[in-house]
């Protein structure tokens, strides 16, 4: 029971400094625990809910020395524009602002997609190392040929969700 207690204040502590304006941070497991440095460690079925914004994952490490959201395995997240970032790992600054995605696959909000080896977001910018963008929202359908069948490849791929 001390140690829920702990747990509770401990995040509240964490989201309460985080330049948010009057918002909650739910956070959802199976488990919640603090491992020695101080980190919470959700695991099983972890969802992170920040108002528009949501982060799911088997795993979720939650580093506050560094205000850092560590995901060691598969994860999804979907920002407030609708857009859907899935990883295989990555991290992300407790407030969503910056992060790092490795294999990186967005579906944007319009259907198109980006995919790429390391995607890197700062704010609503999207950095995609070895992309690739098409804008189809599903694989050609030659019947009805709804799709261009081009895509584009870059070494470097820039998303502005602050120009749409």
């Amino acid at each position: 029971m001390k140690n829920i207690l702990y747990f509770i204040v401990f995040l509240t502590t964490i989201f309460y400094n985080i330049p948010h304006s009057a918002k909650e941070v739910a956070i959802f497991a199976d488990s919640i625990d603090q491992d020695s440095n101080g980190n919470i460690v959700a695991k099983g079925n972890v969802k992170i809910i920040d108002e528009e914004e949501f982060l799911t994952s088997s795993i979720i490490i939650i580093n506050q020395d560094q205000n850092k959201i560590i995901l060691p395995s598969e994860f999804q997240y979907k920002d407030n524009l609708d857009n859907y970032t899935y990883g295989s790992s990555g991290e992300f600054s407790t407030n969503f602002e910056n992060g790092i995605v490795n294999d990186v696959k967005i579906l944007l909000s319009d259907g198109s997609r980006i995919v790429g080896k390391v995607g890197y977001k700062t704010g609503k910018q999207d950095l995609i190392s070895k992309g690739v963008f098409s804008p189809c929202s599903s694989k050609i359908n030659i019947k009805n040929f709804v799709c261009p069948i081009w895509q584009l490849e870059g070494e470097k791929i820039l998303h502005d969700g602050n120009k749409l």
